[in-house]
């Protein structure tokens, strides 16, 4: 278990440019000066598409940007209620928690991934009650040609929303050719409308949830 201060600034890596285009990303803690250890870094499975050669040749470091704080913070602190802990102005990281390291995921998925279109994967919520108030860090489900999946909301525009896939689909099985897409992975970005989210117990529970319609 890691303490820190809400005032630790936290760094993404971006590692060496493999040869087909992209970067690793890696969570970096610096720790003080002073300190005898050294920066705690914290590898995703997320991948940063190259904007440029000189990635090939050496690694570049990033401060985090307000939303990447925003959205880890929200997310952390969601973690914290399920588990029943005080919400305060210190973060701990349990590195041997699976959901913290899915956070961080997260995360790294919404600052450098890049969403694919959902076209062909959802299908019409007929018969579900769309969730009418969404937020960055929720929690919804996706009616998609495989069933209802998790994701998470990490921004939304207008009625444009991204969310990070919390499941994986093997899209394949499903037949659907004009999709373009063969699988959608864990952490990886949807672009989709307002009317396609739903609450997430659509994914969570293995019946409906009892409030809402399913026709």
């Amino acid at each position: 278990m890691i303490e820190l201060s809400a005032s630790v600034p936290f760094l993404w890596r971006l590692g060496i440019e493999s040869k087909d285009g992209y970067c690793s990303v890696a969570m970096v803690i610096p720790c003080p000066s002073e300190a005898e250890i050294e920066d705690l870094t914290i590898e995703t499975n997320v991948l940063s598409l190259a904007s440029d050669s000189d990635r090939a040749e050496q690694e570049e470091t990033l401060e985090w940007n307000e939303d990447d704080t925003n959205l880890f913070l929200k997310l952390v602190n969601e973690r914290k209620k399920e588990l029943g802990e005080r919400v305060g102005d210190s973060i701990k990281l349990d590195l041997s928690d699976p959901v913290m390291i899915d956070i961080i995921d997260i995360v790294a998925a919404a600052g450098f991934g890049v969403a694919f279109a959902s076209h062909g994967l959802l299908i019409p919520t007929e018969g579900c009650d769309p969730v009418r108030q969404i937020e960055v860090g929720g929690k919804v489900s996706l009616r998609t040609v495989l069933g209802f999946i998790l994701a998470v909301i990490v921004e939304i525009e207008d009625s444009d929303v991204v969310c990070v896939v919390l499941e994986e689909l093997d899209i394949r099985t499903a037949g659907e050719a004009a999709i373009g897409l063969d699988r959608v992975c864990v952490h990886d970005l949807l672009l989709v409308k307002r009317g396609d989210i739903l609450s997430s117990e659509f994914a969570e529970r293995s019946s409906r949830p009892s409030d809402s319609a399913l026709h």
